[in-house]
Parts: C-alpha cells; structure tokens; sequence
C-alpha cells in the first residue's frame, strides 16, 4: 500500500477534478505520472507522489479522520465493498482461471477496480452534493478559505474593496466547485485507505489464525502417535507374557 498508494490517489485526481479547475491546472506533466502506468517506479516518481499524498491526505489527517465514525463514511466503505465483489465476479465468469484469479487480486486488478469505481463516483457528484452531510463539510471547508480572504480584505483601501467584492461574486461559483472536487477526492482516498487497513488486520488474523490450527493439529498427531505406540508397546508386553508362560508350561 505504501509503494502504490501515490498511484491510488492520481488516479482519483483524474477521476475527479477538470482540466479547468484551479488545482488541476497547478499540476504538471512530471507530477502526474499514472497515465503511463509503470512497472517500475523510480526514487524521483516515489518523491513526487509522497509530497502529492502530503499535499492532499496526510497534511489534513486531523480533519479527515474524524469522517471515519460517521454513518455516511461506513455506507460508502460497504459500496465500494460491494464494488470489489461485483469486479471479481465479473472476472471469474469472464475467465475462470487461475491466471485471472491472479490477476484479480494484484495490484493491477487492484488499480483497475478503483479506476471503474472513480469513473462511476465523479457522475455522482450532483447527488453527494444534495446530501445534507456533504452539504456540512462543504461548508466547513468553504468558511476555511474564507476566513482566508476576509484577512486579506480587511487589509485593503475601501475603495477596491467593492472590486474585490464584485470578482468575489463571479468566482463564488468556481471557488465551491474546487472544494467539493477536493472533499471528493479526499473522501474516497480515505475510504479505500481505511478499507485496506482493515484488509491487512483481517490477513493478518487469518494467518496467526492458521499458525494457530497448525501447531494444534501438530500437536494431535504427536499425541495420537503417542498413544499408538503405547498400545503398540503393550500389546508387545502382554502377547511377550503369554508366550513366555506357555513355553514354561
């Protein structure tokens, strides 16, 4: 997860932001890398995609965890759950095989589940914006950069401020689309990071879980051995005994 999850987050980035959104046009050619999916990664591709994942997900940690108790948090965690499930499904019928099975659950198939997903999610932007809970985080991060502007308003001449006033108005619209691209990128990242997570807890118990088993079994076999030689070894005494007493006689 570590090495690929810069591969996760470009492909959300694409899913979900337009060439015409501010923060999209701050990026170049060389920081987003995902289009020409590479077998191997080099130290610089590794770089550029851990300030990417700073940038975006790790420098507002504090905020983002505080999505993972909410109910609107775990519903969508059970759809992309449910998204997995219909992708290897699909993949089992199409090629029932162990080669694809393979390939189902490798980083690629991996990648390429999400890609689906994403493509599917940016559709749904309009309806995640009449929810109420998204409504509130919007707000939240909308109240953020205006607290920005306010600053910097309070400290000009009163009379550009109705300039300032009036360019505020015309880029109110474009100003919020920014946020709910970025609150969608951010959500769904957090989303697969917690899923994967939970993945690697659950692999992790199945195979202390199987560790476990095998040294129980391990240790029936030893005593069944056990108590097979000792009715071996009395049955060796007793017919001893018998034949003994019959050659006395």
């Amino acid at each position: 997860w570590k090495l690929h999850k810069g591969d996760f987050l470009e492909i959300c980035l694409r899913g979900f932001i337009n060439e015409e959104n501010e923060t999209y046009q701050n990026f170049t050619n060389s920081e987003l890398i995902v289009s020409n999916i590479k077998n191997e990664k080099t130290i610089e591709d590794i770089q550029k995609q851990e300030i990417l994942w700073n940038n975006w997900i790790e420098n507002h940690r504090n905020i983002l965890e505080q999505w993972k108790e909410k109910e609107w948090f775990h519903i969508l965690k059970n759809k992309w759950r449910n998204e997995q499930q219909k992708y290897i499904e699909k993949n089992d019928k199409l090629q029932e095989n162990i080669l694809n099975e393979q390939e189902t659950h490798s980083i690629v198939g991996q990648k390429d589940m999400w890609k689906q997903w994403i493509s599917k999610q940016a559709t749904l932007i309009d309806m995640f914006n009449k929810e109420d809970w998204f409504k509130s985080i919007v707000y939240v991060k909308d109240k953020e950069k205006d607290n920005y502007h306010i600053n910097e308003y309070n400290n000009i001449s009163v009379t550009s401020k109705n300039g300032l006033k009036n360019e505020k108005m015309n880029h109110e619209q474009g100003r919020s689309k920014n946020i709910i691209q970025k609150l969608m990128v951010q959500i769904h990242m957090m989303v697969l990071e917690e899923c994967i997570k939970e993945d690697i807890i659950k692999h992790k118990e199945l195979c202390i879980d199987n560790f476990i088993e095998d040294i129980h079994n391990q240790n029936n076999y030893e005593e069944n051995r056990n108590i097979t030689q000792c009715d071996t070894d009395d049955f060796n005494v007793l017919e001893f005994q018998e034949i003994h007493t019959s050659i006395n006689k």
